[in-house]
């Protein structure tokens, strides 16, 4: 037996129908025990994924109405190896993903800068904190119930957030420090513009290991922290 998402037209019991509506900025998931010929409504911006005793049956990444249906065939083959973690025990139920961007989430960057004042031959050392604001999205959710997730009723960003902070961190870092090069290590020409993502380096790959994509980022301020003068 497998259960499967139906798409579903005709009318039902307000009581067989299930909806979220919750998620925001804050919020990437939340989960609902279901019955078979409950009904699921999903909008725009969620994906849902029927989960029963850890096992993925199915997924639906469109806005519609779907029937929880039971059905005498086997499961499909991308699902039949996706198990969620500590849910052997959780029946029957569903997952309302967040497919937007969750947006302005902080970061903080410590970095020794070093500049040449050429006027009287010192050496400047700068450590600096650089302010960040990025933002991300839930881009492959195979990858993310496969590599993060254990089933709960609500999940957050910032469990997220925990989850994959080095590759977040190293991969504004690493763009960071291009810039400084190019700028010739002056902070002080550091852009606030957003910095779209658009060319991926080794620690974005990471990140889609487990299903989220950097999108965006934006340096919002610095300071500077310690200052020492080195002579020739």
């Amino acid at each position: 037996m497998n259960y499967k998402l139906v798409n579903f037209e005709d009318t039902i019991d307000n009581e067989k129908i299930i909806k979220c509506g919750k998620l925001n900025n804050d919020i990437i998931f939340m989960k609902y025990d279901v019955s078979l010929g409950d009904v699921i409504i999903a909008s725009e911006n969620e994906f849902v994924i029927l989960v029963n005793k850890g096992q993925v049956y199915d997924y639906k990444e469109n806005e519609g109405n779907y029937l929880v249906k039971e059905i005498d065939l086997e499961i499909e083959e991308q699902w039949k190896d996706l198990f969620i973690r500590d849910a052997e025990n959780n029946g029957l139920c569903v997952i309302f993903f967040n497919k937007n961007i969750i947006k302005n989430n902080k970061l903080l960057i410590n970095k020794e800068v070093e500049k040449e004042k050429t006027f009287n031959n010192k050496l400047i050392k700068y450590n600096i904190n650089i302010y960040v604001e990025y933002d991300f999205r839930i881009e492959n959710p195979r990858n993310f119930l496969d590599r993060i997730i254990g089933l709960r009723k609500v999940y957050t960003k910032q469990e997220i957030i925990e989850k994959v902070r080095k590759y977040i961190l190293n991969s504004i870092e690493k763009r960071i420090n291009t810039e400084l090069e190019e700028y010739k290590l002056d902070i002080e020409k550091l852009s606030n513009n957003t910095k779209m993502i658009d060319n991926f380096n080794e620690y974005d790959s990471k990140l889609l290991e487990y299903g989220v994509k950097l999108i965006s980022y934006k340096i919002v301020r610095y300071e500077i922290i310690d200052k020492k003068n080195k002579f020739f």
